[in-house]
């Protein structure tokens, strides 16, 4: 064979000849080729292929397992987080009320036992200072009893006129026994007259109701006399139906000093009536979600020796452990004027009756 003979013919576009037609007809060949493939369907996928990788925080096309775990996981994390803040809270507010209780008056407290198991008794002592005074008396005196044992909570209140004698001052309202000798001289007046040991002690400023109420959002307290038309501070009167009665902080603190109606007696039943309303507030199931920041708004106007892990001990108690009409006691005495000042004068026989019923179980 010739070596100018070719076994093949070279490729030309028809119609191209020698020009760059050739080439543009071989590029529109191309692109109707390209744009057959784009038209033709996609093919099936592959059933064996492994599936996509997923996000861990993607939830679409999840199941009902991993909805499960993924909600547990969001409700653990939220009541970690509610534990952690409350805590926080409470205990802030358990330290500001530590500071408040005097050294003296923590060492005149009797030893305790434990708390959900030992009867213990906690003085509860409101104080209000008269106007144009630095020192304050204490305008209510209670006796909590907390028994396990029995099931049950107890409350013994003293009228704030009870006739006694105060070492090294005389015969005194008991009363006086915090003008004269502070926190430490209300718990050994209350022991001396009673005979019972005082374990714990809480002391409450009047003052510290009212807000302690309003960041309550208000109680309910079931009235157990009717008072109408009452003179009150500052020249008003106030008025309270029997029965259920709504109040919010200015009110309780109404509720709760109010006395020139009827007398001391009344007047500690309705603070015994304003502790429950309290009491059931703080435990109601409504109020479990904010329980902790309720029990620190309730420990900021308080003082007491009591530490976080009491407290909460003690609400537990409140919640768990029944109170009964029956279980509220005001120490008996006759209203005397003796020597031209009116005081509360005991009875000794029934008095020793209550004191025997206050504590048995």
């Amino acid at each position: 064979m010739p070596p100018s003979a070719k076994p093949y013919r070279r490729f030309k576009a028809r119609g191209s000849g020698k020009s760059a037609e050739g080439i543009d007809g071989l590029r529109q060949l191309t692109e109707g080729v390209g744009r057959a493939e784009r038209a033709s369907p996609a093919p099936d996928p592959d059933p064996w292929a492994p599936p996509p990788e997923r996000r861990w925080w993607s939830l679409r096309g999840i199941g009902a397992w991993a909805w499960t775990w993924r909600v547990a996981s969001v409700l653990v994390l939220g009541l970690v987080a509610w534990g952690v803040f409350g805590f926080l809270s409470v205990r802030g507010a358990v330290s500001e009320a530590n500071a408040r209780v005097t050294p003296a008056a923590k060492a005149a407290l009797s030893p305790a036992g434990p708390l959900l198991s030992a009867p213990q008794n906690t003085l509860v002592i409101g104080i209000d200072a008269r106007p144009g005074e630095t020192r304050s008396r204490a305008d209510s005196i209670m006796v909590m009893r907390t028994d396990p044992g029995a099931g049950k909570v107890k409350w013994l209140s003293i009228p704030r006129d009870f006739r006694v004698d105060l070492p090294g001052v005389g015969t005194e309202k008991i009363n006086s026994a915090y003008w004269f000798a502070g926190q430490k001289g209300t718990i050994n007046a209350v022991r001396d007259l009673t005979g019972l040991p005082i374990h714990h002690v809480i002391v409450v400023r009047f003052n510290g109701v009212k807000r302690m109420v309003d960041d309550l959002g208000g109680i309910t307290v079931n009235n157990p006399t009717a008072l109408k038309n009452c003179p009150y501070s500052g020249g008003t009167t106030v008025s309270f139906p029997q029965g259920q009665v709504q109040l919010d902080g200015e009110r309780a603190l109404q509720f709760v000093r109010v006395r020139k109606c009827d007398d001391d007696f009344h007047r500690a039943a309705r603070q015994q009536a304003f502790v429950t309303g309290l009491k059931a507030k703080m435990a109601s199931v409504t109020g479990v979600p904010f329980s902790p920041w309720n029990g620190a708004a309730a420990i900021r106007a308080i003082g007491t020796d009591m530490g976080v892990s009491d407290l909460v001990k003690l609400g537990w108690l409140q919640w768990r452990l029944q109170s009964s009409s029956d279980d509220r006691i005001v120490l008996a005495g006759m209203p005397r004027t003796v020597g031209g000042v009116s005081y509360v004068v005991g009875e000794p026989d029934l008095d020793e009756q209550q004191l025997a019923e206050f504590v048995r179980r």
